[in-house]
């Protein structure tokens, strides 16, 4: 550290930061080595997440439970009762290049530190500081480096996985699962998932964490909880009554930033279907999706014109809906393409996702059995569209199996181009918005999504251009943090993207691009 401080006086600026970069990893290393020659004097603890708080980039709390006598951060502390830990930038160290070490990036917000997951946390300095609640003094340990050993979300996964289906296409379930009559309804793939096994793993993780909690608070001194308990009160009192003030502003905008219940995700879905069948097979849009806004140069009469004569040339298509969940918007898609004409323009529709839900499937039979026994009553010769599901997580390079995986009597390893008569769609895809676009312009096929959450931390590589406030005038490359930023960088992927907005709340910007079907 020495001879590289002394170079750095003696050095260009390349080098100066090199140096820099040397001594900085070698303070670090120091440190660690020193904190593990020293682990009786409480430089590392392992417990659980009770408790969280994040205020951005540069600052975070956690409540941990101890989990063992072993990691006792001094005499002064038991594992009776719960320690409080901060992130902040100053003090952390951040991640090693081994992974054998503890290698958790800062959290910069609260989902990166996962409520009941199990840490391992390297302590720096222990500071003094005053409760808001109680008015006493705490210590609130800083930490250096951490990792997480055990996520409750990763747990509840491996307890609701589900066996990979490997006899998917054999001969004999050909014609039935062509009718839409397969046993075989959900074809599992991998990362496949029951849903309702997930939720109570889920729940049985969050109800032993609040226990956990509950449990080493009700152990705290009943002299200290007392000692400001009128002045928590009348605090809490105020803290009410400002929320009580706000909340009709929160109300107003909270479409903004939420997916919405069901029935707002029950509109989107119809809206977007109707949409669909209006831009690639024109078919018009139904009433109530023309009176929430969307303007149309084509309005037809339906007693006066027959839908049927403007699907005569359109090839029948393999819908692809990705992160599907339950399903609306493949359901929507067959029943509306059934009322408005009896050529079917899509004849299947593969659901994408990895959840499992057991009455999805059956609730979906059931509806379009109705479908089709009311196209009988018509003397009506038209088929309905089968919807299936393909229970796996969609990635540009896994498309062409689950394609595969989709056509029943295919040789899975065989590969097979995927034709132009495939469209792939996403509603609120979250994490694989782009996997989808790149995916349709990879093969060259048509394609509809209407991006969501952006995903900033998982995706820090996504990069659109700027240009520069300073005095040389040269561009510069900004991370994709915001919604507007996430259009631009998939609109930039192809010059033959489009955008239209469709009038429901939330995220309503549909980017797509039709390609000429053979």
């Amino acid at each position: 550290i020495a001879i590289h401080t002394y170079r750095i006086m003696l050095a260009p600026p390349i080098q100066i930061m090199q140096c820099i970069d040397f001594i900085r990893d070698k303070i670090a290393d120091k440190e660690l080595s020193s904190c593990e020659d020293n682990d009786r004097n409480g430089r590392f603890i392992q417990g659980v997440i009770i408790g969280r708080r994040s205020l951005g980039r540069n600052l975070s709390f956690a409540d941990i439970a101890i989990q063992s006598a072993d990691h006792i951060i001094d005499e002064t502390i038991t594992n009776d009762v719960p320690i409080n830990i901060i992130f902040t930038r100053q003090s952390f160290l951040g991640p090693k290049d081994n992974a054998d070490t503890l290698n958790e990036p800062f959290p910069t917000k609260g989902t990166s530190l996962p409520y009941g997951a199990s840490i391992l946390a390297q302590l720096g300095h222990c500071q003094k500081v005053k409760s808001k609640i109680t008015g006493l003094i705490e210590d609130v340990w800083e930490v250096t480096r951490w990792k997480i050993t055990e996520h409750p979300k990763e747990l509840a996964k491996d307890m609701a996985s589900l066996l990979i289906d490997d006899n998917v296409n054999n001969e004999g379930d050909e014609q039935s699962f062509k009718q839409g009559k397969s046993n075989k309804s959900v074809i599992i793939g991998s990362g496949a998932m029951s849903c309702s096994d997930y939720l109570k793993a889920r729940g049985e993780a969050f109800e032993e964490a609040s226990k956990r909690r509950q449990q080493l608070l009700d152990n705290k001194s009943d002299v200290d909880i007392r000692l400001n308990k009128d002045q928590y009160r009348s605090r809490k009192t105020d803290s009410n009554a400002n929320s009580m003030n706000t909340e009709n502003k929160l109300n107003e905008i909270e479409s903004e930033f939420h997916h919405g219940g069901k029935q707002a995700k029950a509109k989107r879905a119809k809206i977007f279907a109707s949409w669909i069948l209006e831009t690639f097979f024109d078919i018009p849009m139904s009433v109530d999706s023309r009176m929430g806004g969307v303007q149309h140069d084509r309005l037809i009469c339906q007693p006066c014109q027959s839908n049927d004569a403007l699907v005569e040339h359109v090839p029948q298509m393999h819908v692809f809906d990705v992160a599907g969940g339950k399903g609306h918007l493949s359901l929507e898609l067959i029943l509306h393409q059934t009322m408005q004409t009896s050529t079917s323009v899509i004849s299947r529709c593969t659901i994408i996702d990895p959840v499992v839900r057991k009455s999805d499937a059956k609730q979906r039979q059931a509806k379009l059995k109705k479908a089709e026994s009311r196209l009988r009553k018509q003397n009506d010769d038209g088929v309905v569209g089968t919807i299936d599901h393909i229970a796996t997580y969609f990635t540009k390079d896994t498309f062409p199996e689950i394609y595969a995986q989709s056509i029943p009597n295919v040789n899975l390893k065989e590969k097979r181009s995927i034709p132009s008569t495939t469209l792939l769609l996403g509603l609120h895809p979250d994490e694989c918005t782009e996997d989808i676009l790149d995916a349709a312009l990879e093969h060259n096929l048509s394609v509809a999504i209407i991006p969501c959450c952006i995903f900033s931390s998982l995706f820090p590589s996504r990069m659109i251009t700027r240009s520069s406030d300073g005095s040389d005038g040269k561009d510069e490359q900004v991370p994709v943090r915001y919604y507007e930023d996430f259009l631009e960088y998939l609109l930039g992927k192809d010059e033959s993207l489009q955008v239209c907005t469709l009038p429901f709340e939330g995220k309503n910007k549909v980017i797509y691009r039709k390609i000429k079907s053979d």
